[in-house]
């Protein structure tokens, strides 16, 4: 695989920050943010196999999901000059809670920018291959919804550690005047 393109170091440095405290693997972290996407869209294809739940034009939906992810792209170069600040600026020990929190920030959003540009392709092909006024197919429907809900889910963890790295600014030592 290309190093231009390959993806698998941000792959790996998310499923890095399912951890405990501890440094353990969580399980449930796992189980969470696979597991129950792929129930919801089981449940959401479910319910289009027996005729209750349609998603139509899909394509209606690439603007608004290609706009967020964009969103997301620029929010990590953020985190990006963030990082390079608490680091430089601060000169923080690297396993100081601040670092690890920006760091694992970093992670989650890039990883959150891939699976938002994985949806938007998917959504691009499916509005390309399948007619507007008829409902997508129970499969379309089960990897949508599950993709979809791995990116919320996602978003929600990135919230969370931009709220730990701030309730953590009270431990940066006090800036020293030069």
């Amino acid at each position: 695989m290309s190093g231009k393109w390959d993806v698998r170091d941000i792959a790996a440095a998310n499923f890095g920050t399912y951890v405990d405290a501890d440094g353990r693997r969580r399980v449930s972290d796992i189980v969470v943010f696979f597991g129950l996407p792929l129930a919801f869209g089981a449940a959401c294809g479910t319910l289009r196999y027996f005729d209750h739940l349609h998603i139509l034009d899909p394509s209606k939906l690439v603007g608004g999901i290609g706009i967020f992810t964009g969103l997301l792209f620029g929010l990590l170069t953020n985190v990006f000059t963030l990082s390079l600040r608490v680091r430089r600026d601060e000169g923080l020990h690297p396993d100081h809670d601040i670092i690890r929190d920006v760091r694992d920030l970093f992670s989650n959003l890039s990883w959150a920018v891939l699976v938002g540009l994985l949806l938007v392709i998917l959504l691009v092909i499916v509005s390309a291959t399948h007619d507007a006024k008829k409902s997508l197919g129970v499969g379309w429907t089960v990897v949508l919804v599950a993709i979809f809900s791995h990116l919320v889910l996602t978003i929600l963890m990135s919230l969370k550690r931009l709220w730990f790295a701030h309730q953590n600014v009270s431990n940066l030592p006090p800036k020293v005047a030069q």
